[in-house]
């Protein structure tokens, strides 16, 4: 069985209840920690490493992994407050993030923590950038990544920038830089492929080919409603992802990133390395079909976790013939 380790922030989404946004729900979230989630949910194995509060929200972070049948033992109880996000809403479900996440317990995970891993329990490893903000947590996630990639783990990475967090924005691209050499699978939206080009006075283009030649094996390239991309050294193709009436985006491009992963574990009876596979346009282009069916699942519910499709839940959205357009 295929094991998905996900590192990063574990979070409570305050996410509004009523029209006006003046009431809230408490909803566990975190981009890799949704990830980890939507694994398991669709019947694979996963656990998360993070950095969780001793104060009452980290409980009912902790429980919630657990309950959504995420392994939690490399989680880290740490003295210091849980982050909150608020989220807000528009009209099309699209979201807009308020973070408080000063000290907080997610950016406290040390090398200490990192270093007691047992790699040997997993064999995909998963991060985004929302944990590179802070110069120390930076290098701590990236002593990680590259011990994944060391132990021959398909490494995964969501770009999913965040722009609000980063108090110095021009550190973004050097970080995100960094990790290319370590990173077989990269997740971006256009408009964040677009901010790392300009950044390097490069066109997306352009960009992409310094990902690939950097070392990536395969880039996902995600574009609200218009067709998902995948490029890699070998194939190149599109596949179409129709708008639909989305209800909340929070977690759309997590669900798809969990889909996509999942579809490539599920590769484990054919023999295949899982690295290998990303070689395979046919097996490649099956994952992208597959992760589309998850985001457009997750966009038509509210919050992080709780939507999380199952695969009786997307038998569901195949009937429907539902696809989705996600960030």
């Amino acid at each position: 069985m295929s094991k998905l380790l996900c590192f990063g922030e574990v979070l409570v989404d305050l996410i509004p209840i009523d029209r006006q946004g003046l009431s809230h729900q408490a909803i566990a979230g975190g981009a890799p920690a949704n990830v980890a989630v939507g694994f398991a949910k669709l019947g694979g194995y996963s656990g998360f490493a993070g950095g969780v509060s001793t104060d009452s929200y980290g409980a009912m972070l902790e429980q919630a992994l657990a309950d959504y049948g995420v392994n939690t033992q490399c989680l880290a109880k740490i003295d210091a407050p849980t982050a909150t996000v608020l989220v807000t809403l528009d009209e099309q479900g699209e979201r807009t993030f308020s973070f408080n996440r000063h000290n907080t317990a997610d950016m406290s995970y040390t090398k200490a923590h990192v270093e007691r891993l047992d790699w040997s329990q997993w064999n995909m490893f998963h991060f985004c950038s929302n944990t590179f903000t802070d110069t120390a947590m930076f290098e701590v996630s990236l002593i990680a990544i590259k011990n994944a990639f060391r132990q021959h783990k398909l490494v995964s990475f969501d770009v999913n920038l965040r722009l609000s967090l980063w108090s110095t924005e021009s550190l973004i691209s050097e970080r995100v830089e960094r990790c290319l050499p370590y990173t077989h699978v990269l997740k971006m939206s256009r408009d964040e492929a677009k901010y790392l080009a300009d950044a390097k006075g490069l066109s997306i283009t352009q960009y992409i080919q310094f990902c690939l030649v950097t070392g990536v094996e395969t880039i996902v390239l995600t574009d609200g409603g218009n067709p998902v991309e995948c490029i890699n050294t070998h194939y190149q193709f599109k596949v179409a992802a129709p708008a639909i009436q989305a209800v909340d985006t929070t977690a759309g491009g997590d669900s798809f990133i969990a889909g996509f992963l999942y579809a490539l574990a599920d590769l484990e009876g054919s023999h295949i390395h899982l690295i290998q596979s990303l070689s395979n346009a046919k097996w490649v282009k099956s994952a992208v079909q597959f992760a589309i069916q998850c985001g457009a699942y997750t966009c038509q519910h509210k919050g992080a976790f709780p939507a999380m499709p199952t695969m009786a839940q997307l038998n569901w959205v195949e009937e429907k013939e539902l696809v989705m357009a996600f960030a």
